[in-house]
Parts: structure tokens; sequence; C-alpha cells
């Protein structure tokens, strides 16, 4: 006898059971998985910025008494600069330089170098700024200056004449910006913006100056045998923050 074939509509094939993920409700459930990690990222990006801004976290005061030479503000070991601080703008023998009631100088006049800053990040940045305005205009060079402390303070100081005057010469100068590289309490590193203006010509120098905390003040650090201080030229001023009178 012969075996009769069994028909499809006899043995119809199986279907193949759909995907849950291609299906309108599986969609739906990715696009809220999504929504709902996106709404995770931003929570915990704005608890973050409670205390940061785009410049990084404002300074942390400690309960410690000041440790300024003249008494000047507070101590903050921890934090940086954040929003660009108020400044009152002075002219120094031909330089705009900032001052502050709150973070220095506490000691200057018309004719003698600004000195007292309060041990913070703002603190180092005010006695950055004063020493960088001073060390671009080459008229200062006539006093004797005390930017730098530690053992080579005399070399790195003739070091310092020699660079800048050969770097700025003649031409008019002013403060443009500037860039905290790092701050660890009683030494940081910050990236000064200046602009020159020589005639129709107008160029920018990059000056980053180590810098740190000594008898009671911010200075410029001379305790290595190479000098704390490097210029480069510098196309514009992204990623600094606007400080100029």
């Amino acid at each position: 006898m012969t075996k009769r074939e069994t028909t499809t509509s006899e043995n119809p094939p199986q279907t193949q059971q759909a995907n849950f993920w291609t299906t309108g409700k599986g969609v739906l459930t990715i696009i809220g998985i999504a929504v709902a990690a996106t709404a995770l990222v931003m929570t915990f990006i704005l608890s973050s910025l409670d205390d940061d801004n785009e410049f990084g976290q404002d300074a942390l005061y400690s309960e410690q008494a000041t440790d300024s030479v003249c008494d000047l503000g507070g101590v903050a070991l921890e934090g940086s600069i954040a929003d660009t601080p108020d400044a009152q703008w002075v002219e120094h023998r031909g330089a705009w330089l900032p001052t502050s009631d709150t973070y220095g100088p506490g000691n200057y006049d018309s004719d003698g170098e600004f000195s007292c800053f309060e041990h913070s990040p703002r603190g180092m940045l005010f006695a950055a700024s004063a020493y960088s305005g001073q060390l671009v205009n080459p008229s200062f060079w006539e006093d004797d200056l005390n930017f730098f402390a530690g053992e080579y303070s005399g070399q790195h100081q003739a070091e310092a004449e020699t660079l800048f005057s050969s770097v700025f010469a003649e031409a008019d100068t002013a403060l443009g910006g500037f860039r905290l590289v790092n701050y660890e309490g009683d030494t940081a590193q910050i990236d000064m913006a200046v602009t020159s203006f020589d005639g129709s010509e107008t160029s920018r120098t990059s000056v980053v100056l180590d810098m740190v905390w000594a008898d009671g003040d911010w200075q410029i650090d001379a305790s290595g045998d190479e000098v704390g201080i490097q210029l480069e030229p510098l196309p514009d001023l992204i990623g600094y923050q606007h400080w100029s009178a």
C-alpha cells in the first residue's frame, strides 16, 4: 500500500513567536528605560553642580585662624577660584592691578610693592595678578622687588628680569584672563594671560607661575633651581576666565 503524504492543510507550519522588543509594547518599554536613565544622569549632574560651576568648586575654608602676615581673611586649603571674584582695579605706576579688601593686597601704596594676600585660591589669584602685572612692565625692574620665596630667590629674580624684559620689551601690557592649573593649599600653579599692545600689533602671552605660601604670604616659588615661571605665546583666550580692568 502506498503511504499517503500529509498535506499542509492537515499539518500547518508552526508560526514563529514575535520578539517582544519589536512589538509596540517593547518599543515603549525601551523608551521608558532610556528616559529613566537620562533622568538619573541629569539628577547626578545637577547634584554635583551644587558646589561646582564651570570653573570648579568654591574654596573650602577651614576653622583655622588666619596665618596671613597682616591677619587678612581666612584659610582655604581646598577648592578652586570658581566664579571670577570682584576686584577694584588700581593704576600702579602705569599698570592696572586688581585689589580686594577680602583677598588682598593688605599692604600696598602708590610706589611700593603689593603684599599680604589671603591664604586661599582667590588670594593666590590676586597675588599672581599683582606679580604678573609688575613683571611684564620693565619699569618695575628699577626697584628691588621681592616676588620670590626660597633658596634661589636672587637667582630667579635675575633670570625673570632677563626673561620678561626680552619678551615684553617696551610694549604696553594688560592682564586679560587666568586659568587655575592646580591648588594644593600651600602650593599652586596659575596661568595668567597677558595682552601686549605695540603700535598696531597685538599679541598674547601665557605666563604660568608656580606659587608657594611662605612666611604668611603668596610668592613665586624659588625653592627649586629652575625658575618657577613659563612664558609661551597664546593664540586666544579660550579656556581662560576673563580678568581685566
